[in-house]
């Protein structure tokens, strides 16, 4: 069964009564909560209010779930891509040999084949067509 916010903010209320710095929405909440009998019923629709919106704070389904979501999407599409070509040049060990696919592990020391890859790279940025 699903509680109410007031409900759940009744059983969270301890909790924000200790916490060291209260924000104004919480100071009103503790207010409310302290005179709960003698609430005008919009009152109770503002601690009603308050209580879904300090609900959805601390559970991050508030507003700054909703407008972080773009720019976290963007990043996690960003990560994927950087991620997937890193497997592409992992993929180029493998062509070469150099990984055996079924266990994943090298086939020759590491330091070894990573000696020979700096070579490469020397070799590469050094020769006179780039394109070679």
């Amino acid at each position: 069964m699903r509680i109410s916010n007031i409900e759940w903010l009744k059983k969270r209320i301890g909790f924000i009564r200790k916490l060291g710095e209260q924000t104004a929405r919480q100071r009103q909440i503790i207010d409310l909560i302290d005179n709960e009998a003698g609430l005008t019923e919009q009152e109770r629709k503002l601690l009603h209010v308050l209580a879904t919106a300090e609900k959805k704070r601390l559970t991050g389904t508030g507003e700054r779930t909703k407008t972080g979501g773009p720019k976290t999407n963007r990043g996690k599409k960003t990560r994927r891509e950087r991620n997937h070509r890193l497997f592409l040049a992992a993929g180029l060990l493998i062509e070469a040999g150099l990984v055996d696919t079924k266990t994943g592990e090298l086939c020759y020391k590491k330091d070894r084949i990573l000696q020979a890859l700096k070579e490469l790279k020397y070799d590469l940025e050094t020769s006179p067509n780039p394109d070679a």
